[in-house]
């Protein structure tokens, strides 16, 4: 699926090529490939020697990173009272052309927040000359394989976090064969990077002038028989100086970052950790650790399931910057910087998208059009029964008043009726019995004898239940009453409520209840 790209970390280095490919998925990323080639006796170009690279190994190249050598890189660290990110994409290009020589027109400016607080950002800003940018982005465009990302090498190196255990404060160091490359992190997070001029080639040079040997013999015995000899002690002069020189690079580095140093809540550099061609070397990591004073190790195996399945303990520190170049393209990126802006920015191929949709976008279209129909079908559905409900609706009115004209709404016309009806029954009352309001009455006078001395001085009929207030001399009136009123099937239910003493007329007042709804369980 095009949103699913495989992401291409793509390693250019003097000595060889090297390539590791993650597949992005909706859960993360897994490993896919991981290949090199040698770079040396080639008689091709550089952008021939790539392409067959990529052909020979088919690595997806849709979503590749590569990154500008840090020797091609200027960088500055720079420090703001804010921490707004646009405000300082605006001013760090300033910045940079008061602090340099450079004319902002001939470089391209990219930056990373590398510290700081709420109201104080810490950056690094990385200056490269477009025409470095421009020559990289057309030997990849001759290649087929031009990236999507260009990084800015050292910083970038901190994603190796990611997947390899390296909690605290470490200074990483990429032992290659032109350049050493180092990045301090702290938790995982990047510091600040710095490049130096001498790695792999110079320890070989340096090798074949102690033994006077060709430049080809010199490398072969120092990839099979080491450097140290029997110890560091033996090491020859001109080899011993320049692994000499490798060290005070090494503390150079760490003493002009002391500053930071001193801020990190880890402490400080706990670690020297060792990856690239050249640390391989037998013994480089117990000499850098004798000579910095610095606990040197060499990159461990990864500690993450798709890291195992990608990398083995050897691999791992020969691919390192490869593996950080491809966790740069994943969504667990950490650092930002890409220094195709402006003229070099990124062009989408509408057209290879629109095929990449086509299929996608005629499934959409079908959908749209099924949904359509299907609307169309309910609705025409729900018509029909609508026009039905309403001729019934019709044929009722014209039953229940033959004669009359139908309105224009029967339905509205039959609430109307209906609710006129049950007005005019609740006026006239119709009661248990089919008895009427006067009916009721009637009954009421009949049942009370002449001897009987009472008064209804209130009596209200509401639904189906009578109620009077009624006056009498004695308790035995209020009595009578009650039984003479039961005597009647649908007074039956007659209540007499609380008798009180009539203050004024001397007698008794009491309430009656009659209950005119059939008792429950009766048809």
């Amino acid at each position: 699926m095009a949103f699913l790209n495989n992401i291409l970390g793509l390693d250019i280095g003097s000595h060889s090529l090297k390539a590791v490919e993650f597949r992005q998925t909706l859960r993360g990323f897994e490993a896919v490939a991981m290949r090199s080639l040698p770079r040396a006796g080639s008689d091709v170009s550089l952008a021939e020697l790539v392409q067959h690279f990529i052909r020979m190994h088919r690595l997806s190249t849709d979503h590749a990173v590569c990154a500008l050598p840090g020797d091609r890189l200027s960088t500055r660290r720079l420090n703001f009272p804010f921490r707004d990110r646009k405000r300082l994409s605006q001013v760090i290009p300033f910045e940079v052309d008061n602090d340099t020589l450079f004319d902002l027109d001939d470089v391209l400016v990219d930056w990373e927040m590398v510290g700081g607080d709420r109201s104080h950002a810490e950056v690094v800003a990385a200056i490269a000359n477009r025409a470095d940018v421009s020559e990289l982005l057309g030997m990849l465009r001759e290649a087929q394989s031009e990236p999507r990302t260009v990084e800015a090498e050292g910083l970038v190196l901190c994603h190796l976090s990611n997947l390899f255990d390296l909690a605290g404060t470490r200074l990483l160091i990429d032992l290659g064969h032109r350049k050493t490359t180092c990045c301090l992190i702290a938790e995982g997070q990047p510091v600040a990077s710095r490049t130096f001029p001498i790695a792999g080639s110079a320890i070989t040079e340096a090798l074949a002038r102690d033994r006077a040997l060709g430049s080809e013999d010199a490398e072969r015995a120092k990839c099979e028989d080491g450097v140290f000899g029997a110890g560091m002690q033996q090491t020859l002069p001109a080899t011993r100086a320049t692994l000499d020189r490798i060290a005070r690079e090494i503390i150079r580095t760490l003493g002009s970052l002391e500053p930071q140093i001193a801020k990190f809540e880890s402490g400080p550099v706990q670690e020297l950790t060792l990856f690239g061609g050249t640390a391989q070397l037998d013994g480089l990591d117990e000499y850098l650790a004798t000579t910095t004073g610095i606990s040197a190790q060499k990159l461990g195996a990864p500690t993450q399931d798709y890291g195992k399945a990608l990398t083995t303990h050897t691999d791992a520190i020969v691919f390192a910057p490869a593996i950080a170049l491809a966790m740069r393209g994943t969504a667990q990126a950490k650092t930002r910087m890409d220094f195709r802006q402006h003229e070099f920015a990124v062009r989408l191929d509408l057209g290879r998208y629109r095929r990449e949709l086509s299929w996608p976008f005629g499934l959409a279209v079908a959908a749209v059009i099924l949904g359509l129909v299907s609307v169309a079908t309910s609705t025409g559905l729900q018509s029909r029964r609508a026009r039905q409900m309403e001729e019934q609706i019709e044929q009722l009115y014209t039953e229940a008043f033959p004669g009359q004209a139908l309105p224009e709404n029967p339905l509205a016309a039959l609430r109307q009726e209906i609710a006129s009806a049950t007005s005019r029954a609740e006026f006239l009352g119709v009661y248990r019995g089919n008895l009427s309001a006067l009916d009721l009455l009637t009954e009421i006078s009949k049942l009370v004898p002449k001897d009987l001395d009472v008064v209804f001085d209130e009596l209200s009929i509401d639904r189906q239940i009578i109620r009077m207030r009624v006056y009498a001399k004695s308790f035995e009136s209020a009595d009578r009453l009650g039984a003479e009123l039961a005597k009647f099937p649908p007074f039956a239910q007659a209540r007499i409520g609380s008798i009180e003493s009539d203050p004024k007329r001397g007698g008794k007042r009491f309430d009656v209840t009659i209950s005119l709804a059939p008792p429950e369980g009766s048809v």
